[in-house]
């Protein structure tokens, strides 16, 4: 059984369409959330997603605060000193693929190749993750439910920090990481698509190259007219562009070296 395993595509369809392109024969889709935000197209990511079956979803943070800043209804007042990419996300959105955001599930577990799988977006509020065996049983007590419980072999499955990670605990207790499909840290600037591939109980970590242009297309138009906070361009130029760090001056007149 071949399972593609993403997470973290942040409305970046470019992205995602390479990796689903390079992945093929996929016997299941899962996704550990954070299918908007800080990116150009997310009604493209939330309509890709829903066509991939079968498929294993769940929500991440920003999924949630995208959907409540939607419900807020203010997000087309925003003045662009204070306007944000979750904003501008917002305003692309409607009913339905809200809906499905909100709807989506925090959690899932799954059985493939003789392995139980939990999946989450975060391990807590913040960016923690287990180091212990100890915490792994007590998530696992707390959230597996009675059915898995007993279960010898166990993989739990985390996004959010956007770094790729295959962490033993014990022969049959891991927890890991696709990384993110769109950006890394900015401590990383690596510009490529990071997800995994589990095959047959076989755990790959993989990466992609992608076309970023179009990402870059919209960023630098907003920037040209003042249309959002200097920081969140700062970041996006830095992630998808040529900036050396996330607080290079925004580009001046020739944009093309971004």
């Amino acid at each position: 059984m071949k399972l593609l395993v993403i997470s973290d595509i942040h409305s970046n369809i470019w992205a995602l369409e390479k990796v689903l392109e390079t992945e093929q024969d996929v016997d299941l889709l899962c996704c550990a959330g954070d299918l908007v935000d800080y990116g150009t197209a997310p009604c493209q990511v939330v309509d890709r997603i829903r066509k991939c079956t079968p498929r294993v979803v769940v929500q991440g943070n920003h999924d949630r605060h995208t959907a409540n800043i939607w419900r807020q209804g203010d997000f087309e007042n925003i003045v662009p000193e204070k306007y944000k990419w979750v904003h501008h996300n917002c305003r692309r959105l409607e009913e339905d693929r809200i809906s499905f955001l909100e709807q989506l599930p925090i959690r899932q577990t799954f059985e493939a190749d003789g392995y139980v799988y939990m999946m989450q977006h975060q391990y807590d509020d913040a960016y923690g993750y287990i180091d212990s065996r100890y915490q792994f049983e007590e998530f696992w007590k707390e959230h597996a439910g009675q059915k898995y419980g007993e279960s010898k072999k166990r993989r739990i499955i985390f996004g959010h920090t956007h770094r790729p990670c295959i962490h033993v605990l014990d022969q049959n207790m891991l927890w890991l990481n696709p990384g993110s499909v769109s950006y890394r840290r900015p401590d990383d600037p690596e510009k490529t698509a990071h997800y995994m591939v589990i095959e047959n109980g076989e755990i790959h970590l993989c990466r992609v190259p992608y076309d970023q242009s179009q990402l870059l297309k919209e960023a630098s138009e907003l920037n040209r007219i003042h249309g959002m906070m200097e920081t969140e361009l700062q970041d996006f130029f830095f992630f998808f562009g040529d900036a050396k760090t996330t607080r290079d001056p925004l580009p001046v007149g020739d944009e093309s070296q971004y």
